[in-house]
């Protein structure tokens, strides 16, 4: 017995080594990339045409391709993540002979600075190989690299997505410019996508699927005495929150608002929404979705923004939700989009500020009980009349400089306030500090 505890003894002193050690190689004191994030997001524009090619891909997905993806594109996108998660910052450069990647996270301790720093190479070769990776001074072998993260996509989804995903790529060409990934004929690997449900998208709360899936369906089965043309809002989330209040009594008033929402969402937002949950649909074979699309001060691409936006918010971070707002209202500088437009902003930080008080459970029951009354979007949301929109990138230079300027912040200020001060917020402050005078 003595010689088996002394055995013990000695391997978890062994793991303390190990652990300590690898802390100590891969934990460091100072961020490996510093860069600006405002300027990496200022070519969001670009990204349009990346997108444009990965639609050509799909639809061309019989032949090789070949997708261009330049700095400035990766780089926005970089730049993007660290306007999301601020404790990250990255940069990517390319050479003829390699794209070189750095990042950075900032480990959130208030009493020592530590960092992860993790940089790599993608050489320019056939298929995909990688080099010279390092996790903080911790040296790692390319090809051990590349096995791990297939393992992990093959473990993940329960199929070998990981090791076909590879199979796709027959060359990678850099340049100063950016990179060329060269792709084989991609039908069969899109079908095996489709054919693999597990892990890839969806969340594990098989209760918030099946509420998902019931207002969805009560949400579909509303009529309308005039179903004309550009029904308000209000008038679907009146009643869909006078059945969210009734189901409460024997539920949690934080989950029945999750799923109303998500439903909202899927429904009057985008169907597409739905893959971020799972198999949400009530009917086989059917997308539910109202014949039009309900307006907000008017306009159905502002009821878009909003129920999406508070849908991204309670499936992530509300930093996520806010950069991407801010992000694809950048794109849209780009000549032949819409403009950068300050009322899709308010509309996106709107739909935000709803999921932040329906998720909190200090104010979930009164903000069901308010949205079970409303009557009017004037007590849910914004005036937009004055905000600026249409902006193309050299107009919105000009007038803004960039999204860290004073003069954007404050827009941005201006319409926190206004959202802080509709009546449905108003309502829910006062009513939380009678229950506080009731203690």
């Amino acid at each position: 017995m003595s010689k088996v505890f002394k055995l013990f003894k000695l391997a978890l002193i062994s793991l303390l080594v190990v652990t300590l050690l690898l802390i100590v190689l891969i934990i460091e004191t100072k961020p490996l990339v510093v860069v600006d994030a405002t300027a990496q997001v200022d070519d969001a524009d670009t990204i349009n045409l990346l997108l444009s090619q990965a639609r050509q891909v799909t639809r061309k997905r019989y032949i090789p391709q070949t997708i261009i993806i330049s700095n400035p594109q990766m780089n926005s996108i970089v730049g993007f993540l660290q306007r999301a998660i601020p404790e990250f910052s990255g940069e990517i450069t390319t050479t003829e002979e390699k794209l070189s990647a750095k990042f950075s996270y900032k480990i959130p301790i208030n009493w020592f600075s530590a960092y992860v720093n993790l940089e790599g190479d993608l050489i320019s070769s056939a298929g995909i190989k990688v080099d010279n990776i390092k996790l903080g001074d911790l040296p790692i072998s390319g090809k051990w690299a590349l096995s791990v993260m297939t393992y992990i996509v093959n473990w993940r989804t329960e199929s070998d997505l990981g090791n076909l995903a590879l199979k796709q790529v027959s060359e990678v060409k850099t340049s100063n410019a950016g990179v060329q990934i060269k792709l084989i004929p991609i039908h069969e690997f899109l079908v095996s996508l489709n054919e693999i449900r597990n892990g890839l998208s969806g969340t594990d709360n098989e209760e918030l699927k099946q509420r998902v899936t019931y207002y969805l369906a009560f949400l579909d089965a509303l009529s309308f005495s005039q179903h004309r043309g550009g029904l308000p809002l209000a008038d679907f989330i009146n009643p869909l929150f006078k059945k969210v209040k009734s189901k409460t009594i024997n539920s949690s008033a934080v989950l029945e608002n999750e799923a109303a929402l998500l439903a909202l969402a899927i429904y009057v937002g985008h169907h597409r929404m739905a893959n971020f949950i799972g198999k949400v649909q009530p009917y086989q074979n059917k997308v539910v979705m109202p014949y039009y699309r309900p307006l907000l001060r008017g306009r159905s691409d502002l009821t878009q923004h909003f129920v999406i936006s508070a849908a991204i918010k309670i499936l992530s971070q509300q930093g996520i939700s806010n950069a991407v707002g801010e992000f694809k209202e950048l794109m849209d500088r780009a000549e032949g989009g819409s403009g950068f437009s300050f009322a899709d902003l308010a509309a996106d930080l709107a739909g935000i500020k709803l999921a932040v008080m329906a998720i909190d459970p200090l104010y979930a029951e009164a903000l069901q009980d308010a949205l079970a009354q409303v009557q009017s979007e004037d007590q849910f949301f914004p005036i937009i009349d004055n905000l600026p929109e249409g902006l193309s990138k050299d107009v919105f230079s000009r007038q803004y400089g960039n999204v860290e300027s004073e003069e954007y912040k404050e827009v941005v200020r201006s319409i926190n306030r206004q959202i802080e001060n509709l009546p449905l917020y108003q309502d829910l402050t006062i009513k939380e500090s009678d229950s506080n005078n009731l203690l």
